[in-house]
C-alpha cells in the first residue's frame, strides 16, 4: 500500500507504475558517440528483422548525407511533405492540445547544464518534455533518471542529431533504436515521442518512425523557436525579445489550443535564458506542461511502466500508466498542410524500491511516501 502526502500547498498528484529494473550503461557495448551507428551490426540486424518490411516507405530521393538539413527544392516534391522546407506537418503533433499552455520542451541533452535547470524547474513545481540524444544518455544516464524522478517526461532526439531526411530507412531505424535502448537500461522506459534533428521530417521518415510506434512532435512554427541554439552569436537579450514579441502576439489571440518551443538544455546559456524565458509565460498567465499533459496522453510511454507525471487539474489526465503499443503496419502519413569499458550508470540508477516491480526513490521523495 502507498500512501501520499502533499508537502505544499499546490497539492502535486504523482502516480507512480512498474519500472522495468535499470541496467548498469557500458559505453563500449553502444556505437560511437555522435556518429550515426552502423547497420550492420547483429543488433540493429534483429531490431530490423523485428520492425519487418519497409518497402512501403514513400520513394522520395535521398539527398547528399551532411548531418544536416538539405537545401530545400525549388518545388516540393511529390508526396513528400516536408516539414522544414514546404512547412508540411502531416499528422506531426505541432501545437499544444491544451488550451493557454505552453508545452515546454527541451532538446539535446542531457549535459553537464542540465542538472542546473533541473534545479529550476523543482523550484517552480514545472514538468517538461526532454528530447534526449542518445550518445549523451549513455554520458549522463543518472541525470535521465533524475529528470524521470523528478516528474518529467522522456522523448528522443536520435542518437547523433544527423538529420533524418538525409539518412537510409535502416539508419533511421538504428538511430531510434540505440536511443531507446539506451533509455531503456537506464530507466526501464520505452520512448513513444520523438523530436526530429532540425525539425527534419517528411513522409518516408514520419513511415519509418511509426513502424516503430513513435510520435513526432514538432514546434510551433518559427515564432515560437526561441532560437536560444545560436547564442553566443546572438545576445541572450536578443532571444528574450523576439520571444517575448511571441507570447504578445499569442496572448493577444483566441488562445484556444496551446504551442510548443524549440528550447535547448545543451549548455549553460541555453540553460540560463531558459530560466528568463519561462517567468515571461507565467506572468502572462499562460500555464506550462509537458507533452503528456498537453496530449492528454495517460500513456506517455511504448511500454515498461511510467513517469511521475505531476498533474495540473482539469488537464492532466487522472492516470498515468503505460501499456505496450505495438508497431504494427504504418501506413504512410497524408500530405495535408497545418570507447571505453566504462560503466557509467552509478548509484543512483541503481537507487529504487521494490515494489511489484521498481519505484524510484527519488519520485518518493518528491512527496511523504510511506510503504505499509
Amino acid at each position: 500500500m502507498v500512501k501520499l502526502f502533499a508537502t505544499s500547498i499546490t497539492v502535486v498528484v504523482l502516480t507512480f507504475a512498474a519500472v522495468k529494473a535499470q541496467v548498469p550503461i557500458v559505453i563500449s557495448n553502444y556505437p560511437t558517440i555522435n556518429e550515426i551507428p552502423p547497420t550492420d551490426s547483429p543488433q540493429v540486424k534483429a531490431w530490423l528483422a523485428e520492425i519487418g518490411d519497409l518497402s512501403g516507405a514513400p520513394q522520395i530521393p535521398l539527398p547528399n548525407p551532411t548531418g544536416q538539413p538539405p537545401p530545400c527544392a525549388k518545388k516540393p516534391l511529390a508526396n513528400e511533405c516536408h516539414w522544414t522546407c514546404d512547412g508540411c506537418s502531416a499528422d506531426d503533433i505541432t501545437a499544444c492540445a491544451a488550451p493557454n499552455t505552453w508545452g515546454l520542451t527541451f532538446d539535446d541533452g542531457p549535459s553537464t547544464a542540465t542538472p542546473t535547470l533541473l534545479d529550476y524547474l523543482k523550484t517552480q513545481k514545472l514538468s517538461a518534455s526532454f528530447f534526449l540524444i542518445g550518445s549523451n544518455v549513455i554520458q549522463y544516464p543518472q541525470t535521465v533518471v533524475r529528470e524521470l524522478a523528478e516528474g518529467h517526461h522522456l522523448a528522443s532526439h536520435t542518437w547523433s542529431h544527423h538529420a533524418l531526411t538525409t539518412l537510409t530507412n535502416e539508419q533511421i531505424v538504428a538511430e531510434m533504436k540505440w536511443t531507446e535502448k539506451a533509455v531503456m537500461d537506464a530507466t526501464g522506459l520505452k520512448l513513444k515521442y520523438m523530436r526530429p534533428p532540425y525539425g527534419d521530417i517528411n513522409n518516408r521518415v514520419r513511415y519509418v518512425l511509426k513502424k516503430m510506434g513513435y510520435i513526432p512532435v514538432d514546434w510551433t512554427g518559427d515564432q515560437f523557436d526561441t532560437t536560444d541554439w545560436k547564442l553566443p552569436t546572438i545576445t541572450e537579450a536578443n532571444v528574450i525579445s523576439t520571444f517575448t514579441k511571441s507570447l504578445d502576439t499569442y496572448v493577444a489571440g483566441n488562445k484556444t489550443q496551446g504551442f510548443y518551443c524549440l528550447e535547448h538544455d545543451l549548455n549553460k546559456l541555453t540553460v540560463g535564458v531558459a530560466q528568463k524565458l519561462i517567468p515571461l509565460g507565467l506572468a502572462k498567465g499562460i500555464k506550462i506542461s509537458s507533452i503528456p499533459v498537453c496530449e492528454s496522453d495517460a500513456s506517455p510511454y511504448q511500454s515498461g511502466g511510467n513517469a511521475t507525471m505531476p498533474t495540473v487539474p482539469g488537464i492532466t489526465p487522472t492516470t498515468t500508466s503505460a501499456t505496450a503499443v505495438p508497431s504494427g503496419n504504418a501506413t504512410a502519413p497524408s500530405s495535408t498542410k497545418t570507447g571505453n569499458n566504462t560503466t557509467v550508470a552509478g548509484k543512483t540508477s541503481a537507487a529504487s524500491y521494490q515494489s511489484a516491480g521498481l519505484l524510484t526513490a527519488a519520485a518518493a521523495a518528491l512527496v511523504g511516501v510511506v510503504l505499509a
